[in-house]
């Protein structure tokens, strides 16, 4: 255990920088979320310049998932180690390197493995910076994670519209992605300075670390851990069955045109980032459970705009309430997993991050198999009973909030 005066220290120079942190960490967040969304928008001018099909790039695709659930068996334990920051400015040079490299992928074999690359890069700095996170709203002590994820999300647009107008002027990627890398790269070296120090979140060298196993035992054994397990799978699921098939069900089930069609997504995703702009003080205001609670059934009712038929427009307006519903569940999830008592917060949040993107991996095949049986219509009502469980479930993510691992 460190000396009482050193923690002394430590937390007062934590409360007298916490502002900085709270903004540093805020661009890092930013800068993940355009990193991938730029690689996202210029899939069609890769796929189109190696002459993949649509199977073939399915299986680049696939890597990137398995680079994430490959990172997310370490990442934790490697933050508890080295400390957050640490691993915030190891990963945030390498994410940039990582969205070099697909646009100069010459073959799929490569490809796969330079998208493989960036989702364990990205996927462990995921980890790190919410676990830095929680530190900093400790500090600020008061909810302030949903403003963190709302700049992922703003990062995700600004990147998304970016690389669409990088491809309405003929930019290439191999001159695009390098531009967007070395402008976010010097970014994030600049913020980096303004993080807490790696001390602060890192265990003592005299505690054992706990591998991926061992956590998993110690999350069968809480009922808390598990409840904010299922509440990030069921919305992990959610989100990704969102945007992978809200655009299909527009276009083929409602018929719209192409160009309409994308409304559906666009709209789940500008609402969500609002949301989660909204959601710290909709936090102050209702509370971490009844905000859980509420946004599982806003969501709700936004499936039932969907699927009942009406019209297209109606069902636009359905996504958007499903992006304003699900906004603050993940942000509020991993702040009760990183306040966990069972765990400290790099491996608990590494640890319900993993069943989180097991859901968004797995659902959108899941309801793509049972459109097949049932009808996409029936298959996304399926959804529901997701949004049901998570609002069942919403008590769970309130016990622990205002713990802390003991030596902090």
């Amino acid at each position: 255990m460190a000396p009482v005066n050193a923690n002394a220290d430590l937390a007062v120079g934590m409360s007298e920088n916490v502002g900085k942190a709270r903004v540093a960490l805020g661009i890092i967040f930013f800068i993940n979320g355009m990193t991938i969304a730029t690689w996202a928008s210029r899939i069609p001018a890769v796929q189109l310049k190696l002459g993949l099909g649509t199977g073939a790039l399915g299986i680049a695709l696939l890597s990137m998932a398995i680079g994430a659930l490959i990172s997310l068996t370490f990442a934790g334990s490697v933050c508890a180690r080295f400390g957050s920051r640490t691993v915030i400015a190891a990963t945030l040079g390498l994410l940039s390197l990582s969205l070099i490299l697909p646009a100069y992928a010459p073959n799929l074999a490569l490809l796969s493995v330079s998208i493989a690359a960036m989702g364990l890069v990205s996927a462990t700095l995921d980890v790190a910076m919410n676990a830095h996170a929680v530190l900093v709203q400790r500090s600020c002590n008061q909810p302030i994670m949903s403003s963190f994820h709302a700049l992922w999300s703003i990062g995700g647009i600004a990147g998304a519209c970016t690389g669409a107008a990088m491809a309405y002027a003929g930019v290439k990627p191999e001159l695009h992605f390098p531009a967007v890398a070395a402008a976010l790269f010097v970014a994030g070296l600049v913020v980096t300075g303004g993080l807490f120090d790696a001390a602060a979140d890192r265990a003592p060298s005299s505690q054992p670390q706990d591998n991926a196993l061992s956590n998993v035992w110690r999350l069968t054994k809480s009922r808390f851990l598990l409840a904010i397990s299922a509440i990030m799978f069921c919305c992990f699921l959610v989100e990704g069955a969102m945007g992978d098939w809200s655009t299909v069900y527009l276009q083929e089930v409602l018929h719209s045109e192409p160009g309409f069609a994308v409304l559906g997504y666009a709209g789940f995703s500008i609402t969500m980032a609002v949301g989660r702009l909204c959601g710290d003080w909709l936090n102050k205001r209702l509370g971490e459970s009844a905000l859980v609670l509420g946004g599982s059934l806003f969501a709700l009712l936004g499936l039932a705009l969907v699927l009942v038929p009406l019209n297209a427009i109606v069902a636009v307006i359905g996504f958007c309430c499903i992006g304003l519903g699900v906004a603050n569940i993940v942000p509020i999830a991993f702040t009760a997993a990183g306040n966990a008592k069972e765990l400290d917060a790099a491996p608990a949040i590494a640890l319900v991050a993993l069943l989180g993107y097991i859901g968004l991996l797995v659902g959108p095949a899941l309801i793509g198999f049972a459109a097949e049986i049932l009808t996409l219509r029936i298959a996304l009502a399926l959804l529901s009973l997701l949004l049901i469980v998570m609002a069942l479930i919403s008590n769970g993510v309130v016990r622990g909030n205002h713990s802390q691992p003991d030596h902090l």
